[in-house]
């Protein structure tokens, strides 16, 4: 969920996780650059990458009728990719994670594996074609844009059923286009068999359609998504990155989204209400050496009996941490949020791969489409730590304390989670 997915990947993340991936989304580089002469050779010449990881997750609720749930476990992908035969390369991936700690029965932990403790499915299987600047990717694969992204902040990805095409224009310029229909994840929920679900329940799909540009002076994007029968979305970002000196960078940057209602009867009432609205963000981070500090404010105009649509994934909002997000209490009601952040490379110190750092976010709004005077203001504080032992090692830690300040007693606002994971990328 909760990191900001836009086009300036450069700038810090509002929670920090490890970076490695051995994984490839449509339209970035194969795994190893190889051609086929025959058919035979692509599969004789394939590459191999996968990841081992382990991760304990705790969650402390302060409602005296909740339980501290806890759980440890141990998740693992191994993907094959085919050599370039005449343009065309298959892919596939297995996923699993299994929980060590948790039983059967009331309480789990459903971050990590769901209620049968552990999943194991064929993520991505797709067949991939590539002439000069075009790609075309078919099946289920991974997805990087501002509304749908894999968001790997648990023990595996998420990954979509798709057809995505990229097309390099030259001099900065990119064209993806895509037809999205189901998806699996820990966003999109575990059920029994961990199989793929529809993206939204009695919709037929979505289309997407999104442009970007990049250079040295600065980077932006355009999207539009049409979720069949839910909603059309406008979303567009620009970062502009100033060099101030040496070691001292200062990147600015914008955002909006416009969104229509585009819900049926049955949809309507999946979601909980209609889907309409706007939200513009505008964010800066000072980067001193070593030190990056950071602002980031959106606010959402909405009505009552409506609320914001925030993707599948991470989203792409500027103060999106690790649980809440700009458009959770857009609802009903406009909504404010924003957040400071700070992050710091202990490299100067000796300590080399090791980062740090501390977010504090300020949500409010509405708590209920329908009741315009139903107010909510939540605040939330991020703290994180990445090691990047070597190329093939990393570990992560974040500490999430939340506290809501709408309500004198305690809510579901109100807990602490602690969550750390080790990976090995081969």
């Amino acid at each position: 969920m909760r990191k900001t997915k836009t086009v300036a990947t450069s700038t810090m993340m509002s929670v920090l996780f490890c970076a490695h991936s051995a994984l490839v989304a449509a339209g970035d580089h194969p795994l190893e650059e190889n051609t086929a002469s025959s058919f035979s050779e692509m599969f004789e010449k394939s590459s191999y990458s996968g990841e081992i990881r382990t991760g304990y997750l705790m969650t402390h609720p302060e409602m005296s009728v909740e339980n501290t749930m806890d759980d440890f476990a141990a998740a693992g992908q191994l993907k094959i990719v085919t050599a370039s035969w005449n343009g065309f390369q298959l892919g596939g991936a297995f996923y699993t994670s299994h929980s060590i700690t948790q039983t059967d029965g009331e309480g789990y932990n459903d971050e990590f594996a769901g209620p049968d403790q552990h999943y194991n499915l064929l993520a991505e299987a797709y067949i991939d074609y590539t002439s000069g600047d075009l790609n075309l990717r078919l099946g289920r694969q991974l997805i990087d844009t501002p509304f749908a992204d894999s968001d790997d902040i648990r023990m595996t990805p998420h990954t979509f059923e798709a057809l995505v095409g990229n097309y390099a224009l030259g001099n900065g310029f990119k064209l993806t286009a895509g037809w999205m229909t189901r998806w699996q994840g820990f966003d999109a929920g575990f059920p029994r068999d961990a199989g793929f679900d529809d993206m939204v329940q009695d919709s037929d799909g979505t289309f997407m359609l999104g442009g970007s540009y990049g250079d040295e002076i600065f980077e932006a994007s355009a999207w539009y998504y049409s979720v069949v029968d839910v909603v059309n979305v406008f979303y567009g970002d620009i970062m502009l990155p100033i060099t101030l000196g040496e070691n001292v960078t200062l990147t600015l940057g914008a955002q909006l989204t416009l969104q229509h209602d585009d819900t049926n009867s049955k949809t309507a009432a999946e979601i909980g209400s209609e889907l309409n609205g706007e939200l513009f963000g505008v964010m800066a981070e000072l980067t001193l050496a070593s030190i990056t500090f950071g602002l980031a404010w959106d606010h959402a105009n909405v009505d009552e009996g409506e609320a914001l649509f925030g993707g599948w994934g991470g989203g792409p909002f500027f103060t999106n941490i690790d649980t809440l997000v700009a458009n959770e209490f857009a609802a009903g009601q406009d909504a404010d949020s924003y957040t400071v952040s700070e992050a710091y490379d202990l490299a100067g110190l000796g300590l080399s791969g090791f980062n740090v750092g501390y977010t504090y976010g300020h949500y409010e709004g509405g708590a209920d489409p329908f009741d315009a005077h139903t107010d909510a203001e939540v605040e939330e504080h991020n703290f994180s730590l990445v090691y990047d032992i070597s190329d093939n090692w990393c570990a992560d830690a974040v500490y999430v304390m939340s506290h809501d300040q709408e309500s004198t007693a305690d809510t579901e606002w109100d807990y602490d989670r602690f969550q750390t994971r080790v990976t090995f990328l081969f």
